[in-house]
């Protein structure tokens, strides 16, 4: 089966836990040994080169990623997709193309767009309309038709994504007794095959849990990899099976029954559940590392951060922790911040903001970011860039150029980095 590059989108922490499936000869991500154990790394050691995109402001597309996390974007060879509510095409030098779809219940619209995946063999862009329908569009925004999503079992599915050979993946929720994990399922709506869940419990109360579902399918070497929040299991798609290929190793801070059976009474107690836990979120693949995300309580050392502003004021992302598995040598890092508290990779090569990908388009083996203007205009100042090794002056010039035009409340400019 051939598989397809997608987006995958993070706007919650996906939660892990221990399943069934034996360890045995799988690589194992040790995250838990990891934590305390941070280190500084920097863009020069995984990139070759930096490219900066502003995306065109208008009243027609307007972008704000102050404070976000669930800001989505998918690059290809030609456009930028990019949403916040609404889904806007960009050219690949950020000049805006096209809304796709519209809110609303009338052909070619949807009443939430709870997510979009692409589909190169045509090419078609898709938005999933909550658990009920998919939308599709081509390219250039044309609504080209819509397609029911099944319900094996009397579940909707959630988390869809094209899986090659005209097939969709996406998962059912698990609330305890669900029958089914991953589903595949055709254009016509009709289910393939469902793959059946192993993980029960008993759930105390009637509750909806974001512990239930999945995060967003990843694809890297033309092979889809799958993940649930109740297991600490990577999955690859492989002809119609699924075969476990990594391991979070979490120790015993992995979600286990008693937390998802007292689920509601857990999240009303939310300062205890989150200490129990490691949370693991934003997995991004490539052929050579894995980059994801993990949520650290506070009774672990943490790396001390720069607050975030949001629209309902400042808030810390103390708990946020970016790791980075090396795929060859079977080892695993989790990031220090610099001295201006910045998380992430620390950027030698323009001497911007720091970095780390949010997406991989395998066609010019690159990932993606994007930066705040506003936080731009706020940092980026002489002072700030004396205190950097740049190895890249002429991208670092680029920057100031950029910087200069560059206003705060303008779309986000989109920051691509080469593979080495």
């Amino acid at each position: 089966m051939r598989k397809l590059a997608f987006v995958f989108c993070v706007s919650y922490y996906f939660l892990a836990c221990s399943d069934k499936t034996p360890v045995g000869d799988l690589p194992v991500i040790d995250v838990v040994n990891s934590i305390g154990k941070y280190q500084k790394l920097y863009c020069s050691d995984f990139f070759s080169s930096i490219e900066l995109i502003p995306l065109e402001t208008s009243s027609e597309c307007l972008v704000s990623v102050a404070g976000q996390n669930r800001t989505r974007f998918i690059l290809n060879e030609d456009f930028i997709f990019i949403d916040q509510e609404n889904l806007y095409s960009f050219d690949r030098k950020g000049k805006f193309l096209h809304q796709i779809g519209r809110k609303g219940q009338g052909p070619g619209e949807y009443i939430v767009l709870s997510g979009y995946f692409v589909d190169t063999d045509k090419p078609s862009i898709y938005i999933q309309n909550l658990s009920r329908n998919i939308l599709e569009y081509d390219f250039n925004g044309k609504f080209i038709r819509s397609f029911p999503i099944p319900e094996p079992d009397g579940i909707s599915i959630s988390d869809c994504s094209y899986a090659g050979d005209n097939l969709f993946v996406g998962h059912q929720r698990n609330y305890g007794k669900s029958k089914y994990n991953f589903c595949l399922f055709d254009r016509n709506g009709d289910t393939a095959k469902c793959f059946p869940n192993h993980y029960f419990f008993e759930r105390a109360e009637s509750a909806v849990s974001f512990a239930d579902g999945a995060l967003r399918p990843f694809c890297v070497d033309e092979k889809i990899y799958l993940k649930n929040y109740v297991s600490d299991t990577i999955y690859t798609l492989e002809e119609f099976t699924l075969q476990p290929s990594y391991v979070f190793g979490l120790g015993k801070y992995t979600m286990n029954r008693e937390l998802l059976e007292n689920i509601r009474e857990n999240m009303r107690n939310g300062h205890k559940f989150s200490n129990k836990i490691l949370r693991i979120d934003n997995i991004i693949g490539s052929p050579k590392y894995f980059f994801y995300t993990v949520g650290v309580s506070e009774l672990f050392p943490r790396p001390k951060t720069k607050p975030v502003i949001t629209i309902h004021g400042s808030i810390s992302r103390d708990g946020v922790v970016f790791g980075i598995y090396d795929i060859e040598s079977k080892t695993n890092v989790l990031l220090d911040t610099n001295e201006h508290l910045e998380g992430s990779m620390i950027n030698d090569l323009n001497g911007g903001l720091s970095f780390f990908p949010k997406y991989y388009f395998a066609g010019e083996n690159v990932v993606v970011d994007y930066w705040d203007p506003e936080e731009m205009k706020e940092m980026l100042t002489e002072e700030f860039f004396a205190t950097k090794t740049i190895k890249d002056p002429l991208a670092h010039e680029k920057l100031k150029e950029i910087l200069k035009n560059l206003k705060e409340d303008d779309n986000p400019v989109m920051v691509i980095a080469k593979l080495k």
